[in-house]
């Protein structure tokens, strides 16, 4: 359960990470350098101060402020309404700078409830007024806190973005608070992409600068963060040893919701070495904890390690019961990770129960909940942001730093390139013992041509059921897919959303009403795969493109089983990359009585696991139509599959 300490801010929400470990971060308000330098000023004198008419204009705002942020952790509806004060006399008396550390309290504690729409409003009119009044430090903490919000919806790329821009400031200013809060940002992103080794190395990073300062937040997070790592690791001793030590100085400083966060990671551990009793109670106590404080994301994770628990022991129903909460928190908060995680557990559940249908819809949730979080494109950032950073280092005068960092950068890219050798050794090891299996099939199955006439009725019918049940799995799956795209169209352009209604209504009408006949004429499915095509350019703009090259007299003279294009379609998307530089083009031409589908092959760095569901579903029903077979394969670095084209008179196999 990594925790993250960044300047300027406030809490942030649960995320999720390996082994189904909780992400958590926290922020400090960017008036003062640590909360501990106010968490002990006393309340009656602050309120003293903000209502005394004699005292400078700064030092009434300052005595607001830090009242407010007193009561952060503890009451946060009451900072609200305290920094709202601050804000309107900022306001009135025309200063800047303070208006926007007002707006930018006020947007902490939208923070901590889970409100992000109202955070990001906040931050943005915060950051706005620290641009205005010239504050770097003002600035550089709405970076982070406005990358902190876009990193708990699940928008990696976009937390990265202001990410950079805080780190680059964090440099340049060589304060030891900022530099604490940035290295802690690039631990939490490579512990997103399951990296531990350099998560752990820039989390060390991060207390090394925390014992600097001696601030109890920092060195509580970086404790936390710490043990999150050991956890990930299985090592079970140290990471409790460290939970603990950031519990006691949350405890200290009466930060209740970092108390909150650190049992349930406790709980986490108890979890996983089957104590379920102790998990229990310190998952309970969490809750106490953040229904007091209306903390939602905090509950949403509490919710779901309480699913997970129960799943352990099997007690299913009282699984999807917490794991359903868990989802309706995250959804109501917009956090992607983990209504991600919910899903996943709700699949574990009614699989675990033996309820195959409920398993395979909250699975085709999480994956498509999965997909969207981009890992690819930020790990691609991430190069980039290293890399910048060194250029950065290097106009700074940090000549020997900077080849430290090319070093050890090297060393990852050698080690990188042995881990690429091996896996194409590997790959080359597997390919040959798949030949010398396949040479032994072909023969066992000459040997048993003499049993095939016998058996041919049965399989024949066994094959035409496992289409059937093919077909009916191609509605819900494509449907989701489509509607998971509209509701975010629709917040963008009305007119382009009802375009895409449109081509979804035709597409769909088109499953249904097709789904249960044998061949279709070619012009009927063309009909069909433009519509299908306006949805993916839809998804992926100019990252993709059809192009249907056929001659106008072929379009009915010839038929093909339906959705044979749409799913050959869906697997060039599935299994290779695209990009506005390379986009994925899919050509459909027609070439001796054969229709061909074919894209140049850009398969994906991490590729996702294929069943071959799709092509074996083209394969096996012109099996039963025809003689001729369908031909799928690569031609040096194009996918070709040729799919024959049946004669307008052809009669289809019956059932």
């Amino acid at each position: 359960m990594p925790f993250l300490r960044q300047l300027n801010g406030c809490f942030a929400t649960y995320g999720c990470a390996l082994q189904h470990m909780k992400k958590r971060y926290l922020l400090i308000s960017f008036c003062f350098m640590a909360f501990g330098a106010f968490a002990q000023v006393n309340a009656d004198s602050l309120w003293g101060v903000w209502n005394d008419p004699n005292q400078a204009d700064t030092i009434r705002m300052r005595a607001i402020q830090n009242l407010a942020w007193s009561l952060m952790y503890s009451n946060p509806d009451s900072t609200a309404l305290l920094a709202r004060l601050g804000l309107e006399y900022a306001q009135k008396v025309g200063n800047t700078n303070w208006e926007g550390k007002a707006l930018n309290t006020i947007g902490c504690t939208h923070h901590i409830k889970g409100e992000y729409a109202e955070a990001i409003k906040f931050f943005t009119k915060s950051l706005t007024a620290q641009e205005k009044a010239n504050d770097l430090k003002g600035a550089s903490a709405l970076y982070n806190n406005l990358g902190l919000i876009y990193r708990e919806q699940g928008n990696n790329p976009k937390a990265l973005e202001y990410y950079e821009k805080y780190l680059q400031i964090a440099i340049a200013l060589q304060n030891d608070l900022i530099l604490t809060s940035a290295y802690n940002n690039l631990g939490i992103l490579y512990s997103d992409q399951n990296n531990s080794a350099r998560a752990l190395e820039y989390y060390k990073k991060g207390l090394t600068y925390a014992e600097k300062t001696g601030d109890k937040y920092d060195l509580a997070l970086a404790y936390s963060n710490i043990g999150s790592i050991y956890y990930s690791q299985h090592l079970y001793a140290d990471a409790l040893e460290q939970y603990n030590k950031s519990l006691e100085l949350r405890q200290t400083i009466n930060d209740l919701q970092g108390v909150g966060l650190m049992y349930n990671g406790i709980g986490l551990i108890y979890k996983d070495q089957n104590n379920y009793a102790l998990a229990l109670e310190y998952f309970n106590n969490a809750i106490g904890i953040q229904k007091k404080l209306e903390d939602n994301p905090g509950l949403s994770a509490t919710y779901y390690n309480l699913g997970t628990l129960f799943t352990q022991q099997k007690a299913f129903p009282k699984a999807i019961s917490w794991c359903t909460k868990s989802l309706a928190v995250s959804e109501k908060i917009g956090a992607l990770r983990p209504a991600r995680n919910a899903c996943n557990c709700l699949y574990d559940a009614y699989k675990g129960m033996g309820n195959a249908e409920k398993a395979l819809v909250w699975h085709e949730r999480f994956v498509a909940l999965n997909d969207s979080l981009q890992k690819e494109e930020t790990d691609q950032r991430l190069d980039q942001m290293e890399f910048a950073k060194e250029i950065l280092m290097d106009s700074l005068a940090r000549e020997e730093e900077k080849q430290q960092i090319k070093i050890t950068y090297q060393l990852d890219l050698n080690k990188k390139t042995q881990t690429r050798n091996l896996i194409l050794v590997v790959s080359i090891a597997i390919l040959f013992l798949a030949i010398v299996f396949l040479s032994r099939m072909l023969y066992f199955q000459k040997r048993s041509e003499g049993l095939q006439d016998k058996t041919q009725l049965l399989e024949k019918q066994q094959l035409i059921n496992e289409i059937d049940l093919l077909k009916t799995q191609v509605n819900p799956h494509f449907l989701f897919n489509s509607l998971s795209i509209l509701s975010s169209l629709v917040h963008v352009n009305a007119d382009l959303s009802e375009q895409f209604i449109e081509q979804l209504a035709r597409s769909y009408r088109y499953i249904l009403e097709q789904k249960d006949q044998a061949l279709v004429t070619l012009r009927t499915e063309l009909e069909f795969i433009r519509s299908y095509a306006f949805l993916l350019k839809i998804r992926f703009e100019n990252k993709f493109d059809l192009r249907i090259e056929l001659p106008e007299e072929a379009l009915d003279k010839y038929k093909i089983a339906p959705l044979t294009l749409q799913l050959l379609v869906e697997n060039a998307v599935k299994h290779n990359r695209m990009s506005v530089q390379e986009p994925l083009v899919v050509e459909v031409t027609v070439e001796n009585d054969y229709l061909i589908v074919k894209n140049k092959l850009r398969m994906r760095p991490q590729r996702e696991h294929s069943t071959g569901m799709g092509l074996n579903n083209i394969i096996n029903r012109y099996a039963l139509l025809t003689d001729r077979s369908v031909k799928a394969g690569e031609c040096e670095d194009t996918f070709i599959v040729r799919v024959p084209l049946l004669a307008a008179t052809t009669i289809p196999a019956t059932t």
